[in-house]
């Protein structure tokens, strides 16, 4: 009977391992998501694992040797528990294909969205808390500062900016 398992990859080649195990006859699974990124100052969509570094593989245990699995290129090891290899519920692997389908067009975004809270650790502004107003090009963006009780805009590079998680928005 074919069960899904969990399978860990080694560094970056979650697609090695899917077309290797394929061409093996073992249904593979790595769930994938559009992500939007800045990438040397400029915004880039990329199409990423869901789950780096793990991907599900779908087989017969009395007719696929697990260790021809695991002896896959771009394959590290079964994720086990107390000694056996993880099964996964089939209904959560139809969730993230119907999440994960090609017809998805949802993009992740790790760029700031609108009034979002930011701490700038670069520049003349360095140390001091930023509000998010909108993007100045590809590589900047213009953000509000308080400065002597007032609020001034700038437009600092994006790489200037990172998310302040100790304030609460």
């Amino acid at each position: 009977m074919e069960s899904w398992f969990l399978l860990q990859t080694k560094s970056k080649q979650e697609g090695r391992a899917v077309e290797n195990l394929e061409r093996q006859g073992v249904k593979s699974f790595c769930p994938m998501i559009k992500v939007e990124k800045l990438s040397r100052g400029s915004r880039v969509v990329k199409e990423e694992a869901l789950f780096p570094g793990y991907l599900f593989v779908n087989f017969d245990q009395s007719s696929v040797s697990s260790t021809t699995v695991r002896s896959t290129r771009g394959v590290s090891h079964f994720v086990t528990s107390a000694g056996l290899p993880v099964k996964v519920p089939e209904s959560l692997i139809n969730q993230l294909m119907l999440r994960t389908d090609a017809g998805n067009d949802e993009t992740v975004s790790s760029l700031p969205s609108k009034g979002e809270r930011l701490q700038i650790i670069d520049g003349p502004f360095r140390g001091l808390n930023a509000v998010f107003s909108q993007p100045d090009g590809d590589r900047r963006a213009i953000v509000l500062i308080n400065l002597l009780n007032q609020q001034v805009s700038a437009s600092l590079p994006f790489a200037s900016l990172v998310a302040d998680e100790r304030v609460d928005v």
